[in-house]
C-alpha cells in the first residue's frame, strides 16, 4: 500500500525483513505468504529481492521520515497478516523501529491503524455475504 514511497534498495529491504518477520514466530501462515506475494507485485521490477540485509544496514537506508513510516507501516501490516501480532513479531518490529530511529509510540499508533483497517475489511466482507 505504501511501497511507492520506497526506493529500490528500501523495497528490497522490505521484502527481506518481511520474510524474516513472518518466520520469527516459527510458523508461516498461508495469509503471510499471500501478503509476501502482494509485496513482490508492488515492488519495482528493478528491485533486487534476492539481496540480504543486516539490521545495522537499515539506518543508512532511510533518511526521510516518509520512507521510515512507509517501511514500518508495511511491516506492521505483515505482522497482522494472520490477524494476530505475536509477541515475537512485535519485538522484531520494535527492534527495527529503534534501529531506524522511530519512536516506539509511533509503532503503537500504526498497530491501531492496521487493526482498524482489518476491521473495515471484515465489515466490507460482511456486506458481500449478505
Amino acid at each position: 500500500m505504501f511501497i511507492h514511497y520506497l526506493n529500490l534498495d528500501q523495497q528490497s529491504a522490505l521484502y527481506h525483513f518481511s520474510k524474516q518477520l513472518i518466520a520469527v514466530d516459527g510458523h508461516i501462515d498461508e495469509r503471510e505468504n499471500l501478503l509476501l506475494e502482494t509485496i513482490v507485485s508492488q515492488c519495482s521490477d528493478n528491485a533486487n529481492l534476492d539481496k540480504s540485509y543486516d539490521l545495522v544496514e537499515l539506518s543508512s537506508l532511510f533518511s526521510k521520515h516518509s520512507e521510515k513510516m512507509a517501511f514500518l507501516l508495511e511491516l506492521v501490516g505483515v505482522g497482522y497478516a494472520d490477524q494476530v501480532l505475536k509477541e515475537s513479531e512485535n519485538d522484531f518490529i520494535k527492534h527495527i523501529s529503534e534501529t531506524i530511529g522511530v519512536d516506539l509510540s509511533r509503532i503503537e499508533e500504526m498497530k491501531g491503524w492496521v487493526q482498524r483497517q482489518l476491521a473495515l475489511v471484515t465489515e466490507a466482507q460482511n456486506f458481500l455475504e449478505e
